[in-house]
This record gives C-alpha cells, structure tokens and sequence, in this order.
C-alpha cells in the first residue's frame, strides 16, 4: 500500500480537510486506495460519478442513488455503507454526510487489510485519526470514537453501518450486522437480485435462509426481502394470528446497504470564518458551559441558514465556523483562600457567588488581572494556532476571525485587542501630578530635584511591577489574528469603560473608545431585562442616552429593513420634546424660539439622533453665516437641553465660536476653510455607526423582574440573535 507524503499535492482535498501538509500526519491518498485489490469497483466508477455530479444541481445527498442499480449480489462497495455516530445517552445514531462516511470506510478497509505492521505504534495511532464533521471532531477508526478537537469532553461512539431498518434507518447493531453479512453472502454471492422463488399452494412465499438470534431472528424468503422478527412470547403469538388470517409478514424489513450512496461531493464548504465564543461568569461553577452554549448557537444558526438561506454556502463558498474559548477552568487564581473565608450560614448560595460573581472582582484586582488576561489570550492563540494547522488553506484565502463574547468575557476581550492596561493609566496620571507640582513650585531647585527623585522612584515601582505582570502586553494587540467584528452578549463593558474615565468626545466615531485597527466593527447586544448589561452608544454621543437601541429583528420576519438604513427614535420618555431640524428656519430669532418652546412641543417626529445637519453641505457666503451659526445653535442648544449640568463647559465652547463668527462677518474674512475649521469642534448628532442592539421587549410581568432570572443566559439559544450574528459575518445575507 502506497501513501501520499504531507502536502504532496496528490489529493488536496484530504491535505485541505485533514491537515495532514501542517501536521506531517501519514494519510492515504484516494488514488492509492483504489488502486488496491479491494478498491477496482470504485475505481471503474469514478468517472460516472463526477458526471452525475455535475449534470445534477440538487445537492448529493439528497439524491437515493447515483449508479445503476445491481443486477448481481456482491460485496458491499464504500458508498453503500454508511458509518455512524451517537453519544451516550442518545436513542439514535446519526449518520456521517457521505464525505466523512467515504473517508472513514477507505481507512477502515485499509486497516481490515494491511493492519499496521510496518508502522510505529505513534503512527498508527495517527492514521486513524480523520477530521469530520466540519473540522470539529477527529475520528480514530480503530477504538471507533468521535471525539471533539477543540475541546474537551463530548465523545461519541461510531459504528460500520451495513444493515439498516426501514422506515427509520437506524442501523442493525455492528456486532450482529457482521453475521448477517457474512450469512448473506454465503448464500446469495452471485445471485440475481430479482430473482425470484415458486411460492407454495397457499401463496406464501418460502423462507429461503433463517438466521436466529438470542431476542430476534431473520428470514429471507428472497435476496432482497428480509425481516427481522422479535423472538418474545407476544411476538409470536401476534405472527401466529396474522398468519391464520393471511397476513404473513408482522416484523421489520431490513435493507442491506444506506438509503443515500455516500458521495466525495457531499462535503462542507471551506471554513472562511472563524468565529471564537468567549465565556463571561460561571464558567467555573459549571465547567464545560461554554461548549453546550457554543453547540446550541451553532445548532440554532444552522437552523436559520438552512430556513432562509438553503443554498448560500453553496453558491458564495462561504461558512462561518464557531469554537469554544474557555479561560477560567485552567485558572486557580487564590487557590482556597476565598472559599476559607466564606461563612458557613447560607454556604450554598455563597459557594455559587465565589465561582460566578467573584469573576468581576478577580478581574478588577491588581493582582489577577494580568493573570486572566493572559489566560484568555493564551488559549485564543493557541485554538487559532490548532485551527490553521489543520485548515493550511484557511490564511492564504484571506480567512477572517471574529469573535463572540459575554458578559465579562466581552471586557477581557476588549482589553485585551485594545491593549488597555491600567499601568499605562497609572503612568499618566503620576506625570501629570508631578508635572503640576512642578508648576506650583516654581524655580525652586530643591523642589524640583525632589520632584525629579519620586518621579525616578515611580518609574522603578512600575517596572517592577510590571516585570511581575510578564509586561503584560508588548504590542497594541497580543493576539495573532486581526479580530473583524467583536459583537458582545449581555455586556458590561459600558460601566467599565465609564469608571476608567472615558467620555464622549462629540466626534461621532468610535475611536476613542476602540480604534479601527483593533476591530473594524463592534456590536452591543442585549436583552432589555439583563441586569449585568450596559449601553456603549452614550459614550460616544451624550444625547443618545435619549435614542433607543435598534431593535433586532425577528429571525423570520419578511421584508425586513436592513440595519443601517432603520431610523432612530428617542425613549416615550423623551418623544414629544425636540423637533428634528431640518435647516427650513433660517432667521437667528426663529432658531431661537424653537428652543424656548422644544421643551412643550408635543412633536411626534425623529429623535434627537435624525438632526440633518451636515458641515460638508453648507454653502458659506458672507450673507448666511448668521443664519448658519443660528442653525447650529439651535442643534447645540437642543442637544445639550438633556443635561443641563453639563452644559457649561459646552456653552463656554459656543459662546467662543460665536463671537469668532461674528468678528469674521465684519471684518468680511470669511472663507470656507476658516469657518470650517472652526465649525469642526461641534458635537455631531448622529453616529458613525449604531452600536447598540436589544431584543424586542415583550413587556408584562414576563418581560420585567422575571425576566431579569433567565435574561442574561438566554442568548445562546436565541434564534433572533442567531440571524443578527449570521447576517453580520456574511453581509451578502443582508441583501438577500
């Protein structure tokens, strides 16, 4: 038996899927297989398949059969089996698609074959492992288990199906499927398929082979009729009555071979998409959460893409693919000092806090900050690293990584591809004391060598500390990918990025908040009863504490209006105090009544956020800067009505601006570039972006304190959110 070399070019889609050029891994390639004694069937049919293959546009599996049917009883070929897998506790098996059925039985036949004399025991063990399931799960043929690549836990058994059930077409056990293959074909090797058999007087047709075992037995009264017959005490009395009346067949039909014929075409599209599910709380108190919550977010986008969108990975060849980050289980932080510290009253409800809420308070510690940190940065690299070796295709074609993550975990994400460190903050903040220090005192020489002395200190303070922290991060961002969207469930990251000082700068960009070079989009969603989340879109604009977030669509809605083009509406509480601007008023006065009387107006139209007011549109002459500036006041003015404690320094800021304006009207010097630049430091009224999505409120009892209970775990399993997710990480699906 021959075998391809890694990366020998001979099969790509084997090096593609299994990573055997990253991982030097030995796999047979398709040509060396059937090439052998027991492959000269398949080999004659290969054409013949890739014809009908291509003449036919509905996907292969679901198409019953791709060759002429049999004329003769032979040997089963790869397509007809069909191999299998089932976790414990699960009633049915579910079958591999027929790309991995394919590739397991190849290895299967050239284990029965060759076995493995001539190879190490390592690699041997490294043969049998097949990646299936779209990369997920790893198959080892010889101790015939599935088990997960990413993560750990959530093994499956596999099985050889040969012989199946009608109706259900659940597999005949593997154990007794052999003996009936092997009594199959003792028998009927060579036989014609519709051969037929002379039935006897009373039309009954006779048993042609019989095979018993301990709880059920089969007969055959022709090749390819067979039913297997239950051997308890009630069967047979059901069988002897149905006999008398003339029904003579009460038991199961069985079919020797899968009801679909496994093509090589039936396989998942390239992976162009890697997204990453970041865990927040709890992980600890329930390890392995993050896996099942990963699983029914990929179960629920499964279900929408094939809903509304049946053939887009086909047609666009793309496919988003989801793993599980788990960050906490590996840590040990304080060891058992916490838990030594609890009281015993209520130790239950304590114990659950210490493995669940504890989380924030480690995070906002000095001295375990940079310990998670590093954890989640670690375990990011090193899936990313796992994932490209065995997907060598996934960087060259430009693959792109999001990620998604909830509630803390959104934070430790944040931070970690911005690079935020508080050493950094710490550092500011002891410059600038001293440097106003400096200033109080004066050309006092001493003071400043003192100055100059506890400056040196503190600078030596921070090295060591951040020699203990590992220095924490040595570029921007310490991971080895680009993050294309960071979309955070249920976060608290607003609070966080409030307490560390930031605030709106008027811009209307997002940049002082997460620079596009770190990620190009940045989504908020959450449930409106979540109590841990925050909004973000306050701390770019103030004014848009008064907007509501978008609502996410339902999965299934028709005709739905796409994001960016949805209109913004201010809270009920309040609609009816601001009028949307719309540059018809032009006289300074007129400008200036509307904002006495915007606080009792009862206007029904946009929120603040709609304001069409554009410096790009505004023609500049010397006769309308009055009437510009007065229309700009007016927004200012009604932009900052929302707070006035707030105001002063924002009015400081007009009051300058104004009289610029005015001076420049009378001394005729205004030209558009002066004026503009001047203009440039207004607040903007909408944003670059929307950044805050909420599921639609159900409102009532349900949708208040109650909710509060389930709201901040019911993201995974959301299929609204799903879609949002979907559409986002495909924007062609939004066109759609």
């Amino acid at each position: 038996m021959n075998f391809s070399a890694p990366g020998d070019g001979i099969n790509s889609e084997f090096d593609a899927e299994d990573g055997s050029m990253a991982t030097g891994r030995l796999y047979p390639s398709i040509d060396s297989l059937v090439n052998s004694d027991s492959f000269e069937e398949i080999h004659s049919d290969r054409e013949s398949i890739a014809e009908s293959v291509s003449s036919l546009g509905t996907p292969p599996r679901s198409r019953k059969f791709l060759y002429p049917k049999k004329e003769y009883v032979d040997h089963l070929q790869p397509e007809e089996v069909r191999w299998l897998y089932k976790k414990d506790g699960d009633k049915k098996w579910t079958p591999f698609i027929g790309y991995d059925s394919l590739r397991i039985e190849c290895r299967y036949r050239v284990h029965q074959q060759n076995g493995a004399e001539d190879l190490t025991e390592a690699e041997a063990a490294d043969l049998d492992m097949i990646l299936v399931r779209g990369g997920l799960y790893e198959v080892d043929v010889t101790k015939q288990i599935c088990r997960p690549v990413y993560w750990s836990g959530d093994r499956s058994k596999i099985m050889r199906g040969t012989w199946f059930m009608d109706g259900t077409w659940q597999p005949v056990e593997e154990g007794y499927s052999t003996q009936i293959e092997t009594e199959y074909l003792a028998t009927f090797l060579g036989h014609r398929l519709d051969e037929e058999y002379p039935v006897d007087k009373k039309g009954l047709k006779p048993v042609v082979l019989n095979l018993r075992f301990t709880d059920f037995y089969l007969e055959w009264n022709s090749a390819t009729d067979v039913f297997m017959f239950s051997d308890t005490a009630s069967s047979r009395f059901i069988r002897a009555v149905g006999n008398k009346i003339g029904v003579q067949k009460t038991g199961t039909r069985l079919h020797r071979g899968y009801c679909l014929e496994a093509v090589m075409d039936d396989k998942p599209t390239d992976i162009t998409h890697l997204v990453f599910v970041v865990h927040g709380i709890g992980q600890k108190m329930d390890t392995g959460h993050i896996v099942r919550c990963c699983l029914d977010m990929r179960d629920r986008m499964d279900y929408v893409k094939a809903k509304l969108f049946p053939t887009f990975e086909r047609q666009e060849l793309e496919r988003a693919e989801f793993l599980p980050v788990e960050w906490r289980s590996s840590l040990k932080l304080d060891g058992d000092t916490v838990e030594s510290l609890t009281p015993q009253r209520m130790r239950g409800v304590r114990i659950m806090l210490n493995a669940s809420a504890m989380d924030i308070l480690y995070y906002t510690s000095p001295l375990y900050r940079s310990e998670i940190n590093r954890s989640l940065e670690n375990e990011l690299n090193r899936l990313y690293d796992m994932f490209c070796e065995r997907h060598p295709y996934f960087e060259p074609n430009g693959g792109k990584v999001s990620v998604i993550a909830h509630s803390l975990g959104a934070v430790i994400t944040y931070d970690i591809i911005t690079g935020w460190s508080p050493m950094t903050l710490y550092d500011q903040f002891v410059s600038s004391v001293i440097d106003d220090e400096r200033e109080q005192a004066g050309s006092s020489s001493e003071v400043h060598s003192e100055l100059d002395k506890a400056k040196k200190r503190v600078m030596e303070l921070e090295k060591m500390l951040t020699d203990i922290h590992d220095k924490q991060h040595t570029s921007a961002s310490p991971l080895k990918f680009n993050v294309e969207n960071l979309f955070c469930l249920g976060s608290p990251l607003g609070v966080f990025l409030a307490l560390r000082g930031i605030r709106p700068q008027g811009k209307g960009t997002i940049d002082h908040i997460l620079p596009k070079g770190a990620c190009n989009r940045l989504f908020n969603i959450y449930h409106p009863a979540d109590p841990v989340a925050y909004r973000l879109e306050p701390l770019i604009l103030k004014h848009y504490a008064t907007v509501t977030p978008l609502v996410i669509h339902k999965y299934d809605t028709l005709n739905k209006v796409p994001y960016t083009k949805m209109e913004s509406t201010a809270f009920a509480a309040f609609q009816g105090s601001n009028e949307v601007l719309d540059g018809s008023k032009t006289e300074d006065t007129d400008d200036r009544e509307s904002i006495d009387s915007a606080s009792s107006s009862t206007s029904k139209d946009k929120a603040p956020s709609m304001r069409k007011i554009s410096l790009g549109k505004v023609d500049i002459t010397l006769e309308n800067v009055n009437n510009t500036v007065g229309g700009w006041f007016s927004s200012f003015s009604k932009s900052m009505s929302m707070d006035n404690d707030s105001m002063s320094a924002e009015l400081k800021m007009f009051n300058k601006l104004e009289k610029e304006a005015e001076i420049l009207q009378k001394s005729s010097l205004v030209n558009c570039g002066s004026l503009s630049s001047s203009l440039e430091n207004f607040d903007k009224t909408d944003l670059e972006y929307r950044l805050d999505y909420q599921l639609k409120d159900r409102g009532g009892l349900t949708g208040g304190y109650i909710a509060m209970l389930t709201s901040h775990t019911a993201y995974w399993t959301n299929r609204d959110i799903a879609c949002f997710i979907l559409t986002h990480l495909h924007p062609r699906l939004q066109d759609s």
